[in-house]
């Protein structure tokens, strides 16, 4: 009788659920804007592509665009291809944003001129510690879909938030790393036989964390922010010898909010019927020719602090077990035998 009433009442649910038809390949191509511009020369960049069907597995680029920074205060700074989408300042421009003053991206294909609507820079709001708590939290590695459970450090930060306004922030990272690996451990997959290494077991990495975290001052304006949680860390790979980690503090405008916290809770989304519907992404890019082209993305002005700090697994007072890759270092994604500088 139980199992009826379950297949009834699954019945009722599916028929509750109207089929969205959708014509994936008749979807309208646009352009999507990635931009930022900061007072940390590292941090400055524009990368343009088009939106693609569902149905298309290749991402296309925008390779030939004429594309620049300009202010009201009359700079004007140059941006060049460099591939995958990315244009970064042309070398020697000097291109650092000052505070108070207010940028426009200019993006020209063709004979279409796309532009930003006027953003002003904010003062950076300081970093004044960063810290370590152990937790667990799900994360995926690189080119795995489903995330785990992993055990690792969630990175806490102080600072203070001015009362005279109210403020908006977001964080961006970027580390650098060593893994230690066994290839004395490899066994030659044809044979099923160990077929030991002799190189290579350090390798360096570096990354920029891709993750979406903004807050905003309403309930803790004017005052000293403890324990700020902005980002998690597993242990695994990132920290099992050393890591020298940058936090980048972003003070962002409030559309820049907005628009990034629309972002992170859809990312933060499980994908069930339950799930409230994908909201609308409103960005600050137009078509200057044309206001009713729809053009994707964002440009992100924002001052921004940074601090530093550097991690040694001899530091970790938490037991785990070390990263496991049994063959030569250098097959890992993004490895180099070479260290960073100052490592």
């Amino acid at each position: 009788m139980l199992v009826r009433w379950l297949s009834f009442a699954l019945l009722l649910l599916v028929g509750c659920i109207d089929p969205v038809e959708v014509d994936l390949d008749k979807q309208r191509e646009h352009l999507v804007v990635e931009g930022y511009f900061t007072n940390v020369a590292s941090l400055n960049y524009v990368r343009l592509s088009y939106s693609q069907p569902h149905s298309s597995p290749y991402n296309e680029f925008e390779e030939k665009a004429m594309v620049s920074v300009t202010s009201s205060e009359g700079a004007n700074y140059a941006f060049a291809y460099d591939k995958a989408g990315y244009y970064f300042p042309v070398a020697d421009s000097n291109a650092i944003g000052v505070t108070g003053h207010t940028y426009v991206l200019n993006i020209m294909v063709g004979s279409k001129l796309y532009q930003s609507k006027p953003v002003v820079m904010t003062e950076p709001i300081p970093i004044d510690a960063i810290h370590f708590e152990v937790d667990e939290q799900t994360f995926a590695f690189y080119g795995v879909r489903e995330k785990q459970l992993y055990s690792g450090y969630s990175v806490l930060v102080d600072y203070q938030d001015p009362a005279s306004a109210k403020n908006f922030l977001r964080w961006s990272f970027a580390t650098e790393y060593e893994v230690a690996t066994q290839p004395d451990e490899y066994v030659n997959p044809s044979t099923g036989l160990p077929a030991p290494k002799e190189c290579c077991v350090q390798c360096f990495f570096e990354e920029k964390l891709e993750i979406l975290k903004v807050t905003d001052d309403r309930l803790t304006n004017g005052n000293r922010v403890l324990n700020q949680n902005v980002l998690f860390i597993p242990f695994e790979k990132y920290l099992g010898v050393k890591n020298r980690l940058t936090v980048y503090q972003h003070a962002i405008t409030e559309d820049a909010y907005n628009y990034f916290r629309i972002l992170e809770k859809q990312k933060e989304a499980t994908g069930t019927v339950f799930d409230p519907p994908p909201a609308e992404v409103k960005g600050n890019m137009y078509n200057e020719g044309d206001e009713r082209e729809t053009v994707i993305g964002f440009f992100d002005v924002s001052g921004v602090s940074v601090k530093q700090v550097t991690i040694r697994r001899t530091d970790i007072d938490y037991a785990f077990s070390p990263f496991r890759f049994a063959d030569d270092c250098q097959l890992l994604r993004g490895a180099t035998r070479t260290p960073p500088d100052n490592w």
